[in-house]
């Protein structure tokens, strides 16, 4: 509509995405990995103004001019800025290396080699091609060969070879941002009982939020400086109260019809950790003839922070979702409606975890199918965002089959070189929003910063005995720079924008260009992390945070998404 700014990107598998670009010489950004990116300059001569941002390791982008080893570029992916000069090379050692056109070039996990490539299934050739593709130098072609490599290994490995292997192909995935492959890879080695797989799980566990299973594995291995360094996070984060505003709403203990031909049934779920508390979730679901419309998407939702469950329970709320024929499970937090505990910054995800856990069981009980046969999708508003990415992320499409919505999304990254978040203005009424007198962010604080970056070295130094065990050099008394060296551009606590950078499903982003308490550069952000995904980005003109659901092209948008995404759909 005319009162919307979209834009539309399709899934980055590149010989989609980019095909009228193959004519033109694509560059890969291979230097800068230990800074951040290369520098990037606003002309040829190498004395012009030098640009604020760096470049990242890994960009690619479309050549515009070159003139002796400097290059004028346009970016295609990665972050940094759009357009400007760089050098080709810095001495000796190369910055940016020639690639075939986009739509040439395989998407990484392609399993495939190069063209005209025989790729050996000697387990130990192919730990070595993992090891070098962990490097922040490698390309994405010599990642898929190195995959490929792994997947042919595999398939006639024994067991201690079937177990390294997986251990490669975990952290090789980590690496490469496909954190559901990771996550699956990475358990499996440590079931078989790899050496150093416990490690690489527990480091795994401290950079996605995963606190309650990483204590109980730092238990096992007596790592009390890890289960130090979690608790000082799990106190920092406590202290961030200002960003949940909960309230007390009592379940509904039989299902009622709360509009024509909707459903709703409330649900408590016991949560596994000592705490034991409620869990809440509303199921709201299309009923006709007493039958469930099972074919159409059934969406995980986790609401904004001055929301509750209940909202959805309007006229006005939940017709954008009933016109866009969907179903809903409302998850409510820990203190929220009549979930019990308090709100927590440390449970938030692993309850987001919990929820799909018990998905299954929750609709088998009431006679409903699983998988769900019209699409599962994951939604997140404000502070739900910090949920629904990790769980895109970390679950794929190929558990949430029919995507994932951002609506006011919060962006957010610990990678080297990551900028800080767009904040909104610092006045009186955001001061009981988390902007307070210190300086903090709207969205988090100085001290949570801190301690997630400790976590961040802590993972960097278990992943040597990993690292050791699938081929690496030991690096003996070189100190933590040298280790860092190894994993600092892959092993970090991951933020919004990370859990995305290899999300490869359909991702819907809503956002009003006008919201003075979540900026629209948050929404922004993440759609440009999101370069392997089939992305759609609306900003709605003139709308806040409180008036986008009013906005007719959010209907339209939800309405686009439901249809395209659900599986049985014509």
């Amino acid at each position: 509509g005319l009162g919307t700014i979209s834009i539309l990107l399709a899934r980055s598998s590149r010989r989609i995405a980019w095909s009228h670009m193959a004519s033109q010489q694509v560059w890969e950004v291979v230097g800068g990995a230990d800074k951040g990116g290369i520098l990037v300059r606003e002309g040829k001569e190498t004395t012009s103004a030098q640009l604020s941002e760096r470049l990242s390791t890994g960009a690619l982008v479309k050549e515009l001019a070159a003139e002796g080893e400097r290059l004028k570029y346009e970016k295609l992916s990665g972050s940094g800025p759009a357009v400007g000069w760089v050098s080709v090379k810095l001495k000796d050692k190369a910055l940016l290396a020639r690639r075939d056109a986009l739509s040439q070039m395989p998407g990484v996990y392609d399993l495939r080699p190069n063209d005209g490539e025989v790729v050996d299934a000697d387990p130990a050739g192919a730990r070595a091609k993992a090891l070098e593709c962990l490097k922040g130098t490698a390309s994405i072609s010599a990642a898929n060969t190195a995959f490929a490599a792994l997947a042919a290994a595999l398939k006639r490995a024994k067991d201690d070879d079937r177990s390294k292997l997986l251990l490669s192909r975990g952290l090789l995935s980590w690496r490469w941002s496909r954190l559901d492959k990771a996550q699956g890879d990475l358990e499996e080695a440590f079931k078989l009982g790899a050496e150093g797989a416990a490690e690489a799980a527990l480091a795994f566990k401290l950079c996605f939020s995963q606190f309650p299973d990483a204590l109980k594995l730092a238990s096992s291995l007596n790592a009390k400086e890890t289960i130090s360094l979690v608790d000082n996070w799990a106190t920092a984060g406590a202290k961030l109260t200002q960003l949940f505003f909960p309230c007390v709403r009592s379940p509904v203990l039989k299902d009622v019809e709360i509009f024509p031909g909707i459903r709703q049934t409330d649900v408590i779920l016991k949560t596994p950790d000592p705490e034991s508390v409620d869990l809440g979730l509303r199921m709201m679901l299309r009923c006709q003839s007493g039958r469930v419309a099972t074919d159409r998407p059934l969406i995980i939702m986790f609401h904004g922070e001055d929301e509750a469950l209940d909202v959805y329970c309007t006229e006005e709320a939940f017709a954008p979702w009933d016109e866009a024929c969907m179903n809903l499970v409302v998850v409510s937090y820990r203190g929220y409606a009549f979930s019990s505990g308090e709100p927590s910054h440390y449970f938030l995800r692993p309850d987001g975890d919990f929820v799909c856990v018990s998905l299954p069981k929750i609709l088998q009980e009431r006679s409903l199918p699983w998988p769900w046969p019209g699409g599962l999708a994951v939604y997140g508003n404000s502070i739900g965002s910090r949920v629904a990415c990790y769980l895109a992320g970390v679950r794929g499409p190929e558990f949430f089959t029919a995507g994932c919505v951002l609506e006011t999304g919060w962006c957010g990254s610990y990678a080297l070189g990551a900028k800080p978040l767009p904040e909104p203005p610092k006045h009186t009424a955001l001061a009981t929003m988390g902007c307070n007198a210190q300086g903090d962010s709207r969205f988090g604080s100085k001290e949570l910063h801190t301690a997630a970056s400790a976590l961040g070295r802590q993972a960097r130094l278990l992943l040597e005995k990993p690292l050791v065990a699938i081929g690496a050099e030991p690096l003996g008394e070189k100190g933590n720079a040298a280790i860092a060296s190894r994993t600092a551009h892959w092993c970090f606590v991951r933020g919004n924008e990370d859990f995305l950078r290899g999300y490869h499903g359909r991702l819907l982003i809503l956002a009003g260009e006008v919201d003075h308490v979540v900026p629209s550069g948050h929404s922004q952000r993440l759609c440009d992390a999101a370069e392997f995904a089939t992305r759609k980005l609306v900003l709605a003109k003139g709308k806040r945070q409180d008036s986008l659901r009013s906005c007719p092209d959010y209907t339209k948008a939800l309405c686009s998404f439901s249809l395209e995404g659900s599986i049985n759909s014509d």
